[in-house]
């Protein structure tokens, strides 16, 4: 598990790039690229890289917030992808621990992450980690684009 630099932008472009594309939207690798350049250059969120055999096998990206509530800085895992053929390989779950460690050793209250509610691996994934469904509050979004 490697913290991605200005070294590994070419990894994390491409596995972003793959992500999207899970999501179907139309890939722009040019477009891809720049945001997490941009990212890794502002230093905004956190992208963790899992490699096999040195070649680049997943990745997490989070980005920081914080709890008014508790008073305590969290952490929204926002991205996780592993691409097909390095699936079924615990590379998902071990990417999941490394962000519970990391947020754990850096002083974060939480973790929050959402996903659709009919992806049901990833849930599985997620539930099997400790997650559980937030009943207390609703998520909403407010699309500006």
């Amino acid at each position: 598990m490697v913290r991605a630099t200005s070294e590994q932008l070419n990894a994390a472009a491409l596995l972003f790039a793959s992500y999207r594309q899970f999501y179907g939207l139309v890939e722009n690798q040019t477009e891809s690229k720049k945001f997490i350049q941009e990212r890794l250059e502002k230093q905004d969120s956190a992208i963790f890289i899992a490699y096999h055999q040195q070649q680049a096998c997943g990745f997490v990206q989070l980005y920081f917030s914080f709890s008014s509530l508790s008073i305590s800085p969290t952490i929204i895992l926002n991205d996780l992808y592993v691409p097909i053929s390095h699936r079924q390989n615990g590379i998902a779950t071990q990417l999941m621990q490394h962000v519970k460690k990391f947020a754990h050793d850096g002083g974060y209250s939480g973790i929050s992450l959402c996903t659709p509610s009919d992806n049901h691996k990833a849930r599985a994934l997620y539930e099997q980690a400790g997650y559980q469904i937030d009943n207390q509050f609703v998520y909403y979004f407010l699309n500006l684009k």
